[in-house]
C-alpha cells in the first residue's frame, strides 16, 4: 500500500480553510503519538536539572495558546465559562510557562481534544472572506487574520511536540 502524502481539505471547511485546519489536524496527531502511553513521571520531568518545561506544562500550553488565539485575538471575547473552567493556570509565571504537574496524561489529552473541538467548531461556516480579513485586538499594535493564526498555531504546536519528543527520549529515571 502507497503512503499517501496528500493534503486533504478537513471536511466541511470551505478549501483553503479545510486544508489549514488538516494541517493543524496532522500537527495535533504527531503530538499525540509522541505522548502516548508516557507514564506520569515522564509527562512531570523538567529534563535532567529540573529547569525545563515538563510535557505536561506544554500539553496544558499548547490547548491553553489555541483557546487564547481564539477568543482573545480573533474573536475579542473572554473565555465563556466552561472553556475558562478548562484553564485553572494561567500560561506563565514570570518568564516561564506556569508547571502544571501532577495531572495525569488522560486529563491533559482530553484538554487537547476539548479545546480543539472548540476551535473548530468556531471557525465552521467561516467564509474565505472573512479567513483573510484582518483583526485588531483591543489593546495590542498589531492585526490579524484567521489564516495567519492557524499558520502560527501549527507551527506552535510542531515546535512543542519536537521539545516534547526530546524530552521523553532523554528521560532517566
Amino acid at each position: 500500500m502507497k503512503t499517501r502524502n496528500i493534503i486533504d481539505a478537513l471536511p466541511g471547511y470551505a478549501g483553503e480553510i479545510g486544508r489549514w485546519l488538516w494541517m493543524m489536524e496532522e500537527v495535533r496527531r504527531y503530538t499525540l503519538k509522541t505522548v502516548h502511553g508516557l507514564s506520569q513521571e515522564v509527562v512531570d520531568w523538567e529534563g535532567p536539572a529540573g529547569d525545563e518545561n515538563s510535557i505536561g506544562t506544554l500539553l496544558y500550553h499548547v490547548a491553553l495558546v489555541e483557546i487564547d488565539w481564539l477568543y482573545f485575538d480573533l474573536r475579542g471575547v473572554p473565555y465563556p465559562g466552561p472553556v475558562a473552567a478548562m484553564f485553572p493556570h494561567p500560561d506563565r509565571a514570570g518568564k516561564r510557562l506556569t508547571p502544571v504537574r501532577a495531572v495525569p496524561l488522560h486529563v491533559h489529552l482530553d484538554r487537547l481534544e476539548r479545546s480543539r473541538k472548540v476551535f473548530l467548531a468556531d471557525l465552521a461556516g467561516m467564509t474565505v472572506e472573512d479567513w483573510h480579513r484582518p483583526r485588531s485586538p483591543a489593546g495590542a499594535d498589531y492585526e490579524v487574520t484567521p489564516e495567519w493564526t492557524v499558520f502560527h498555531l501549527v507551527d506552535h504546536e510542531a515546535h512543542h511536540a519536537e521539545q516534547m519528543r526530546f524530552l521523553r527520549t532523554r528521560y532517566r529515571p
